[in-house]
Formats: structure tokens, sequence, C-alpha cells
């Protein structure tokens, strides 16, 4: 174990050393002055408890990045160490998994080591976004609940839970302590006479889940919305828009009775060309100010909780209005999320240029990839089912299964950048690749069954 360890660690900095000769780098500041769920830089650095208070996003990442100017100022050298971290955290935490699973430590620390020189974890890594740290803690969230089933104690519970509340708080991924709860109740079922004791373990082990109510419970005495993220409305429309633009239908029947679902919100539209009074003033900047010190729009601002509410309102009479239509940008939004995540729209050509020919042949290479994704899922669940969800491993596949497809209810209200969502989980579907292989190879060593003569001599 930790001679596997060593060589995942070993091999992870050489490969960044390799790649970092090639011409791969940090992608700088750019999106903490442009991006909307940033909060203006300035007042993350001297102002960042009022800030995170008045704040409607979800505040862990801002607080991340806040802690990071006070420290190291606007240093594009400080935050790339800091994700190189998280990216060797990544390798660690999913070479742990893997042997926990029983995948043997040589190729373990080969599939993990294949993982991270991927093209997709290379840009995500040099790139400054929550995404890399919700994929660490995704793969945390699953080797927690496999430590915790193999020995329920309140450590392993609240590591799991403290990684729920972080992916909550980091974007409003709040279904995914539904997920956990469902699957505790089955597993104490199945536990037969023995669930108290588990159900005390689980109760302590959901304490992080009150940081969450109170950032909600924050939310709805300053902006009315019980809810981590009260911007709904606004992503959605987001995603809606760039949508709707690309099918002459829909954008005709918006132009008639939807005009608000042809207006991007990023935009900035005025108050008066939405039909609204502007806000009144709070004394609070972050609150009141139209835009931020970087020249971007302020989403923190009253207003744009004004505009969320009103792009929610046009999304839920078009999709009761016209379900079918709603129903296709579904579909599309579904393709997008099997997209090669190397790909996503928002990358500059910064790093994707000094990769060349490795990023080609990785998005040309991408279908047996992801046909691989497909047999490893199905492989884990048919195991899983054949053993009826006995021993650590299958229960834990079977998680990590649910996790997935939580993650794809992000098609339903994202239209746009699933991509990226996907990315976040493709660890876990590497996990069942490499556990897939690993049964094939033992089957392959086991020896034929002996043949016993019948008879006599």
């Amino acid at each position: 174990m930790k001679r596997g360890l060593a060589i995942v660690s070993v091999g992870y900095f050489i490969s960044r050393v390799v790649f970092y000769f090639i011409g791969i780098r940090f992608d700088g500041l750019y999106n903490l002055n442009s991006y909307l769920q940033f909060i203006d830089p300035p007042l993350l650095t001297h102002d960042l408890l009022a800030s995170l208070y008045y704040s409607s996003f979800p505040p862990l990442y801002n607080l991340i990045v806040g802690v990071m100017l006070k420290i190291f100022g606007e240093s594009p050298a400080a935050f790339a160490v800091l994700h190189l971290f998280v990216g060797w955290a990544i390798g660690l935490v999913l070479f742990a998994l893997l042997t926990d699973l029983g995948i043997g430590p040589r190729l373990a620390a080969a599939a993990t080591l294949l993982f991270l020189i991927m093209p997709p974890v290379i840009l995500y890594e040099n790139w400054m976004f929550y995404t890399y740290f919700e994929t660490l803690f995704f793969l945390l969230a699953v080797w927690s609940f496999h430590r915790f089933i193999q020995r329920p104690r309140v450590a392993w519970g609240l590591l799991l839970f403290a990684n729920a509340t972080a992916l909550a708080l980091l974007n409003a991924r709040m279904m995914f302590y539904v997920f956990i709860i469902v699957f505790f109740l089955w597993w104490a079922w199945r536990r037969g006479p023995r669930p108290p004791r588990l159900a005390r373990t689980t109760a302590l082990s959901a304490t992080p889940l009150l940081l969450v109510l109170a950032v909600m419970a924050k939310n709805c005495w300053l902006f009315g919305a019980f809810t981590v993220d009260p911007h709904f409305g606004f992503h959605m429309g987001n995603g809606f828009i760039y949508a709707a633009w690309r099918d002459p239908e829909i954008r005709a029947l918006c132009r008639k009775d939807y005009p608000i679902l042809l207006i991007p919100p990023t935009q900035f539209p005025p108050a008066a060309q939405l039909g609204l009074d502007a806000p009144a003033l709070t004394g609070v900047p972050l609150l009141d100010a139209p835009a931020r010190s970087t020249g971007f729009a302020n989403y923190n601002s009253c207003y744009y909780l004004q505009v969320s509410q009103m792009y929610s309102s046009a999304l839920a009479d078009f999709i009761s209005a016209h379900p079918l239509f709603y129903a296709r940008f579904v579909h599309r939004a579904f393709a997008n999320y099997w997209e090669p995540a190397n790909e996503y729209t928002y990358f500059t050509e910064k790093n994707r240029v000094p990769l060349g020919v490795y990023d080609y042949l990785y998005s040309a290479g991408y279908p047996l990839l992801l046909a691989l994704y497909v047999v490893g899922a199905i492989y884990s669940l048919s195991a899983g089912w054949a053993r009826r969800w006995a021993g650590g491993a299958a229960l834990t596949l079977a998680f990590a299964l649910a996790t997935i497809a939580y993650n794809m209810l992000a098609i339903f209200v994202t239209l746009n950048e699933n991509d990226r969502y996907k990315f976040t989980i493709e660890p876990l579907l590497w996990i069942m690749v490499v556990y897939a292989l690993q049964q094939i190879l033992n089957s392959a060593k086991r020896p034929a069954p002996s043949i016993q003569p019948v008879g006599g001599n």
C-alpha cells in the first residue's frame, strides 16, 4: 500500500513537470474577475466574512479563494499549487479506493496514473473554477462511504457527510444528502436486527448538515429563499437561452410569448428592458453595486435575485405549456453530458494547444473510452446484483452508480455545460472500468477444474 502510494505520488509529480515543460500553465485569474459566482476580489481580500454572509451564492469556493487572496494576493502560481495538491489528493484517494475494492496494487497504481494524465484532468487542474474541487469531494464521499460500511464509526460517517456538505456549499448539491440517507436506510434494512446502533451513528455523522441549514436560514432571512442558491432561474435560464437560439422553432415561440427567455441573463439586461423597478438600496456594496471593480456585472446584487425570479417564472410557464420542446432541450443536454470533457466550451486554447496531438487523440478515441465506461457500469451493476449486494465492494459500487445517476440529473436543469458536470464523476466511471478488468484477470488466472476419472483402473 505504501509503495503504491509512493509510486502514484512520484509519477504524478513527474507528469506535472513534463506537462509544465511542454507549455501547460495555470489559466490565470481571468475567471475570478468575470465569472458570475465570484465575489469582487477586493471584497474577498479585505472584507471576507461579511462578503460571504451577504453573498447569495454557495459560499465554499469563495471562502477558499478569499483565504488564498488574503495570504498570497492575486498570484496565479499560488492557485496553481493549490490545484496541484487537489490533483494529488484525487490520485491518492483514487488509488486507496481501488485497492479497498480488491484491485491489485500494481493495477491500481497504473490505472490511477493513467487517469491522472488524461487531457481532461490536466485541463481542469489548470483552470480556475470549483469543478476540480467537486471532483475530489465526490470521490472522497464514495471512499468514506466504503470505509463507513466496512467499519460503521462516527469518524468515517462524519467524513462522508462533510463531503456531502462541501458539495452542497460548493455547487448547491443538496439532493446528494437524499441519496446518502436512502442508501443508509436500505443498508440498515439489510442488516436486520442491528439498526439502532447504526441509526445513532448515522445521526451523529449527519451533523455537518447543520452548517448547510444555517446557510439556508441565512439566505431565507436576507433574501426570502430557504435554499443554498436562490439563483436557480438565472442558471437554468442562461442554459435555456443558449439552446433556444440554436432552434428556430423555439426561438420564434419565445419571441412571441416568452421574450425574456431570449435575453441572456449574463449580458446584463437593464431593469427597464425587463420591466423591473430598481431595488431599494441596502447600504451593503455587495448587494447594491451593479458592477464589480473589474467592470463585470455584480451577480450578487439584489437586482439579479429579482432577475432570477423572473426567469424561474417564465421557465415554469414554458415547460408546463410546451413539455415536448423542453424534452428536446433535455435530449440535447443528455448528448452534451456524454461529450469529451476536454472539449468543454469555455476552455481557452491556452492549454489545449500545448497538448496538441495528445488532446486530439483523446477526443478521437473517446468513443472507445465511453464504451468502456458503459461496460464497466453494466458489469458493476450485474456483479452486485449477482451477489445480492452483499459485501463492501458490491455496496460501494452500487453507491457509486447512484452517485453517477444523481449527477446526471443535472441535464434536467442545466441545459448547457453538462460535459463539465460529467467530469466530476469520471473517476467513479474509471473505477468501474478497472474493477471489471480486475475481475476478468482473476477469472483468467483461475485454474480449470480437473476431470476425475470414472470407474476403475
